[in-house]
């Protein structure tokens, strides 16, 4: 059965894959390795954990100006996520890399995707529409 819950688009385009829930706020500037995509920042919800893939939910994003380099530096590597669901609305910078790197992302979602989504759940994410399928 699909379930749908509707957020606000940010950055257009669909993409499926497995979820990977953070629930902490992740910097892409040094929580992850860009060549394998593995969380290696203090995130003990998902430390250790490829964020290649999947469809990553998470609370917010942290970091600065030049965080849009890691999110395509992911792209370039092939370790990226297919598709990104923030709670809160995103950095500029990483809306510019998700842009770049071509992966959809809604934020706002209108349900706590962080406590109700369980990784490996299946989720499809349209970040034209700003929905997000949950048994996609």
């Amino acid at each position: 059965m699909t379930r749908t819950i509707q957020g606000r688009g940010i950055v257009r385009g669909t993409a499926a894959g497995p979820a990977l829930v953070c629930r902490e706020p992740i910097s892409f500037l040094g929580d992850l390795d860009i060549t394998t995509g593995t969380i290696i920042g203090r995130l003990p919800s998902a430390a250790g954990q490829s964020v290649k893939g999947t469809v990553l939910i998470f609370p917010l994003t942290m970091g600065s100006a030049g965080a849009w380099r890691f999110l395509f530096q992911l792209y370039k590597h092939g370790t990226h996520p297919v598709a990104l669901v923030t709670r809160e609305p995103p950095d500029p910078s990483v809306v510019q890399g998700a842009i770049l790197a071509n992966i959809p992302m809604v934020c706002e979602p209108q349900e706590d995707v962080i406590a109700t989504i369980v990784n490996g759940t299946p989720v499809e994410v349209d970040g034209g529409s700003g929905v997000i399928r949950l048994g996609a």
